[in-house]
């Protein structure tokens, strides 16, 4: 049987290969932005979110990292721990990521002020005075997870309400195989929509990606959708997708054919893909969406599975699931938000996920926006 499994995969692999190019995504013009941008709620919801990976802060490196509509100076302490700073200097807003580490503090690039990793200077090289209580850069939130680099956002600057720290444990023994990464004209809550959204899974996803198949074999999609409860749980939401491959002509389903997936929901910022199929199981993609402004934002797919996993099964799995979604991508960033929807029983609990989902905005009428977002919107 594994000998079977290999050599299926081996050929859905090299189909993918011949499979028909990407519909282009047609990016919306500065017109239909401003248009999409008005009836979107706030573009930066309250949670954790990915920065960036672990491996590209180094001991004794800094780089600026852009999210939430401002710029961060992410650096490593010879210590091995991580911090945030706002990326101006309060002295004469130099860029602090321009400067360099010293020990476990950050040092402007202009003046030379050192900077200790609770954010207050510590010392100025020309002054033989103490530094002044407000010579202090603001920090964020960091936990180190998963190989990522996350920040706590909240508009309002309330501490974090969960902690994500004891999730995945399992990735601990799982290979990682790296990522990839992509900028999307798109807001956060329409990907939280999509899995709820039951009524699009076989119009848009009702085919595989192999050429030659859409005339024969169609993807039947079984969704349902499970929301938490409770102060530990209510930031999370899951949804199963069971995909039964059928031939098309008689609408049977072909035996051990298919596969399904597990999607959870970790606040706004994070999907966790949990992909099985006969040929292989427990394939896990871990994707981080970060809010960069209105409608745009830094999409990240960082992919793990069990050790002894076929590399080739794995690889066609992924890809399948990346061009699934890549279908919704065309159409999510061409989409505007729906404020009253019109919706029949069948589009699935759509409200339900609205509602869940407001919980992430200061405002509960999903429609807070602080000065600063407002002049974004503006710009």
């Amino acid at each position: 049987m594994p000998v079977i499994i290999t050599i299926i995969s081996l050929i859905f692999t090299f189909l993918s290969k011949l499979s028909k190019p990407k519909k282009s995504r047609i990016r919306p013009t500065e017109f239909d932005h401003n248009l999409r941008v008005e009836n979107y709620p706030s573009p930066f919801p309250n949670g954790w979110f990915n920065l960036t990976s672990s491996a590209s802060v180094k001991k004794g490196k800094v780089i600026q990292v852009e999210a939430f509509g401002q710029k961060f100076a992410v650096f490593r302490g010879e210590n091995g721990i991580v911090k945030v700073f706002d990326v101006f200097c309060p002295h004469l807003n130099a860029n602090l990521a321009d400067g360099f580490v010293k020990g476990n503090n950050l040092v402007c690039p202009f003046h030379g002020w050192e900077f200790k990793q609770d954010g207050q200077c510590g010392h100025i090289p020309y002054s033989k005075d103490e530094p002044p209580k407000a010579a202090k850069v603001k920090t964020w939130e960091v936990l180190e997870v998963w190989g990522l680099i996350l920040v706590w956002y909240h508009a309002e600057d309330k501490a974090p309400s969960w902690n994500p720290e004891n999730y995945l444990p399992e990735l601990a023994n799982y290979n990682s195989h790296g990522n990839t990464s992509d900028i999307l004209n798109i807001h956060l809550q329409d990907f939280a929509e999509n899995g709820a959204d039951y009524g699009h899974f076989n119009f848009v996803h009702g085919l595989m990606t192999v050429p030659f198949s859409e005339n024969h074999i169609k993807v039947d999609h079984t969704v349902n959708i499970n929301f938490g409860e409770g102060d530990d749980e209510k930031h999370l939401a899951w949804f199963t997708d069971v995909a039964q491959l059928c031939w098309k002509k008689s609408g049977k389903p072909i035996k051990d054919a298919g596969g399904d997936a597990l999607v959870r929901y970790f606040g706004p910022g994070f999907l966790i893909f949990r992909l099985n199929s006969k040929l292989a199981k427990d394939i896990t993609v871990v994707k981080t969406f970060t809010p960069i402004g209105p409608l745009k934002l830094r999409m990240d797919d960082y992919i793990f599975s069990p050790k002894g996993t076929n590399p080739f099964a794995r690889r066609y799995i992924v890809s399948e699931a990346a061009a699934q979604f890549h279908d919704d991508i065309l159409i999510w960033e061409r989409k505007g938000f729906a404020k009253k929807p019109l919706l029949v029983k069948e589009d699935g609990p759509i409200i339900q996920m609205r509602n869940w989902y407001s919980q992430f905005y200061s405002d509960p009428d999903n429609g807070f926006k602080s000065e600063e977002e407002e002049k974004l919107v503006k710009a």
